[in-house]
């Protein structure tokens, strides 16, 4: 291109400037042409940058053609997308709810569940924001002042550039992400199941007192009506005073027993109503079924051993533990992939100059550049840290994995012991030690009016009636909440269908025969 005056000349447009035209090359004019494109595509590259997602009710934690990758390969079905939290609820129980409706309800109406929920919403929120590029920077700037006073005009430029991550980087900041994301679900699954089992501990507590409570008053009923006997004879010299005094502190015993007893409800049904979701004042059922009138699922037989492997295979908990050794170990390869820099690209629009270097190239005023930039890691000593700091997580991940494990294990064995000590409890107090005791109360009492036992012997009598009583609603209740340990630790807790009213198969504690209380022959 030639570059002499007269060849320039012929090539000068006119423009305005202040103080009168100015004449710029007219191979400037493809330059301007050029920059109309560039425009365009700074416009068209800002609008993408700045497009929001949909706000609409329905919007999923992440897009699906983000999660393309997941779904089909790493993403093994998450719980709480079979869940939907119900706001305010549902905040009425029926009258005759049995242990599957407060289940049900708890589910419906638990903060605490709801929690769970929202944060693995919110970890699954995390997956497409690290996986995404960092929004462009779109610049302008305006020459203010000029070191030659005699320039043309003055200018101003536009650029935009992007900043990409390393090689890797991204998709280890999703797996990072996505990992998290899946331990906040088995955490949600593990809350479901911790639910379901305070929530039937919570139950069987507050049955077992009302039993209890009820079992005690009537136990206190023929306690009075025993003294009231005694008292009889006494004014009869058939038996001494100390017998009716015999009769009058046990009366005052188990009264206090009784109290006690029904003052422990409050706490229990406060208990309850916090499984449930609901203020400690709630109103309860009036009368819940006995443990003993309950039927409890059985469990299969199988051997310790193959207890603890479908525990270390299903335990939502130990999962979550696991998702977490797993994200500590995309953390390592993640931490690594700072020593290696981020680069930026960019391109820039510059309009206006001086009109001396327009003559001088033989051009027009008006420029695009490419532009690439790239950080420089030389801080080896943080990326080493954060190498080793990224390996001190997942050995302590990896630790708590195993410890999890112990702790599963010990847990348990604990409950399968009370799950088959209280079985054979219920049964035994049940099938034999407490028709037994009824029968021996009413052969003492027979005695007792003949003279042929004391008042003593009836007393214990009394107790032991009361304290097998007690025991076998107590085998009951523990087998229950035991069922649903287990069912909780092994991971397939079941929220519904476990427990059932029972057939009366065999005679309920309140079901004895009514001692004979009449006049001594």
């Amino acid at each position: 291109m030639s570059c002499s005056p007269a060849a320039r000349k012929g090539r000068l447009i006119q423009v305005f400037r202040p103080g009168g035209p100015a004449r710029l090359p007219a191979a400037a004019v493809p330059y301007r042409r050029h920059a109309w494109r560039v425009a365009a595509i700074l416009a068209a590259l800002s609008a993408a940058a700045c497009a929001a997602p949909p706000d609409q009710p329905g919007f999923e934690p992440w897009g699906r053609a983000e999660r393309g990758k997941y779904d089909a390969e790493q993403r093994d079905p998450l719980v709480p997308g079979q869940y939907a939290p119900a706001g305010e609820g549902v905040r009425e129980l029926a009258e005759g709810a049995v242990l599957d409706d407060y289940i049900r309800y708890a589910m419906q109406n638990s903060p605490a569940l709801e929690a769970a929920f929202y944060r693995w919403r919110a970890a699954a929120e995390r997956v497409p924001q690290v996986r995404s590029l960092p929004d462009p920077q779109l610049g302008f700037a305006v020459i203010l002042d000029q070191v030659e006073r005699d320039a043309e005009y003055m200018g101003e430029r536009y650029s935009i550039s992007q900043m990409f991550p390393w090689f890797g980087k991204l998709s280890l900041r999703g797996d990072v992400a996505f990992e998290n994301a899946q331990a906040e679900a088995q955490r949600f699954e593990a809350a479901r199941l911790e639910l379901v089992d305070r929530v039937t501990r919570a139950w069987f507590e507050y049955a077992w007192l009302h039993e209890a409570a009820a079992t005690a008053r009537e136990n206190l009923d023929l306690l009075t009506r025993l003294e009231s006997v005694a008292r009889s004879l006494y004014r009869t010299g058939t038996v001494s005073q100390a017998d009716v005094n015999r009769a009058q502190v046990e009366l005052g015993r188990l009264d206090d027993q009784v109290r006690s007893l029904e003052d422990m409800l409050g706490p229990a049904a406060a208990e309850l109503n916090a499984a449930l979701g609901r203020p400690a004042h709630a109103r309860l059922a009036a009368s819940p079924p006995p443990p003993s009138r309950l039927a409890v699922a059985e469990l299969p037989e199988r051997a310790d051993e193959d207890w603890l492997a479908l525990a270390r295979r299903g335990n939502p908990g130990l999962a979550a533990s696991r998702h977490g050794v797993t994200r500590e170990q995309h953390s390592i390869a993640l931490a690594r992939k700072e020593y290696y820099p981020d680069f930026r690209l960019g391109l820039e629009y510059a309009r206006g100059g001086s009109a001396r270097m327009a003559m001088m190239d033989g051009g027009g005023a008006d420029m695009v550049a490419g532009m690439i930039s790239f950080n420089i890691p030389i801080r080896r000593g943080r990326i080493d840290a954060g190498v080793r700091e990224a390996r001190a997580r997942l050995n302590a991940a990896t630790r708590d994995v195993q410890n999890q494990e112990l702790s599963l294990d010990a847990s348990l064995k604990s409950a399968l012991f009370t799950y088959r000590d209280s079985g054979r409890r219920l049964h035994l107090y049940g099938g034999t030690l407490v028709p037994k005791a009824r029968q021996s109360m009413a052969a003492t009492e027979a005695a007792y009016r003949v003279g042929d036992a004391s008042f003593s012997d009836l007393i214990d009598a009394q107790r032991v009636l009361l304290e097998f009583e007690l025991a076998h609603e107590r085998a009951a209740a523990d087998r229950g909440k035991a069922l649903a340990r287990i069912r909780v630790l092994v991971g397939t807790g079941d929220d519904a269908g476990t427990y059932e009213p029972a057939q009366d198969t065999q005679p309920h504690v309140s079901e004895r025969p009514a001692p004979d209380t009449g006049p001594r022959s």
